[in-house]
């Protein structure tokens, strides 16, 4: 009897231990955690929300220009889960892995959130002499064994295949006029696939770039890649698609509506036009003040006296009692002069 109680008890343990490999136990993966509150926390502090009538709830970063481009600041690493965009900007580990950028109308460059991680929500272009990348588009679904048509949601961006591997690929990035020429030259390569529940992107072969730049390229596991998760410290299983997102394909993007209730704090900031096309920040228009803006701080007069810079003229309402007086006349020795008018010696 004591043996078939061991027995038992072993087989337990190796079940659970087998669901846990697996990722079919009870433990929460990320795509369970990520929602649009967690975004929204977490981006709120870097940039502005704006609803945007064609994608809805929408994010774009402070301080950025209508010639900014997502792809710009950031490099490349071959990952076990294929090429993965690692970005410079503290921010960049939630919208480039979660989620797609599209270049609005009004907007410019914004980010559309997604529940389903991807080393990198691209597709690839790739030629003997140059490689160049674009955000897939919101409506882009990924299968679980082909590729199907990636449209974009912006132009590519390109550098010389030799320098697909620079630590930061802005400096190396071909001007945006020559992108039609280098289009034809280049065939595209859109290998993401979701393999072992896991969303990855082959790219461009690496073969192709260790020839192009000299460097051997060897795929490093992605749990030792900085700033690819939502959270700092990940694993594989964390990276998982959520088996809700799984019905009817795996969609980059999931656009939140425009009538999503938000409170006071979380309405897009529409105070901070952007420029369209053409347009630099420095040549905006102050916008007009609102009826109900808040009256300008106080500010320190030279006397030490402290009112507003251009306090409001006040309006007679005609009560006023006391009239008004005549300028007071000055002594000189022991004589009076009027205002205005010097003393003859």
């Amino acid at each position: 009897m004591k043996i078939i109680k061991i027995l038992k008890i072993k087989t337990a343990i190796l079940g659970i231990a087998m669901l846990s490999l697996f990722g079919l136990g009870s433990t929460p993966s990320q795509a369970a955690q990520v929602s649009f509150d967690f975004f929204y926390s977490n981006l709120s502090p870097q940039g502005s929300w704006y609803s945007s009538a064609e994608y809805g709830q929408v994010w774009r970063p402070y301080d950025v220009d209508y010639n900014w481009n997502p792809y710009y600041d950031g490099h490349w690493v071959y990952t076990d889960l294929g090429w993965t965009w690692v970005s410079d900007y503290e921010w960049g580990s939630i919208p480039y892995h979660y989620g797609t950028w599209v270049m609005d109308a009004n907007l410019g460059w914004v980010w559309v959130p997604g529940y389903v991680w991807a080393p990198a929500w691209v597709v690839f272009r790739s030629g003997p002499d140059y490689i160049g990348w674009a955000p897939v588009a919101p409506q882009f679904s990924v299968g679980f064994s082909a590729s199907y048509s990636a449209p974009t949601a912006g132009p590519f961006v390109f550098v010389s295949t030799g320098d697909f591997l620079a630590p930061r690929v802005r400096t190396y990035v071909v001007p945006e006029q020559q992108s039609t020429v280098i289009l034809n030259r280049t065939r595209i390569e859109n290998n993401l696939v979701v393999e072992n529940n896991v969303v990855v992107n082959r790219g461009p072969e690496p073969s192709l770039v260790e020839r192009a730049s000299g460097h051997a390229v060897r795929a490093v596991r992605i749990e030792q890649v900085h700033g690819v998760a939502a959270e700092p410290h990940f694993s594989r299983a964390d990276l998982r698609v959520d088996p809700e997102h799984m019905r009817g394909g795996v969609r980059a993007a999931e656009p939140v509506s425009t009538g999503r209730p938000m409170t006071g704090a979380q309405k897009p900031d529409s105070e901070r036009a952007f420029p369209r096309p053409g347009r630099r920040p420095a040549e905006m228009t102050p916008p007009a003040p609102r009826p109900d803006a808040t009256p300008p701080a106080p500010v320190v007069t030279p006397d030490g006296k402290q009112g507003q810079a251009n306090p409001p003229a006040k309006q007679d309402t005609g009560k006023s009692k006391k009239a008004t007086k005549p300028p007071k006349k000055k002594k000189s020795g022991n004589r009076e002069t009027e205002p205005g008018k010097e003393q003859t010696p």
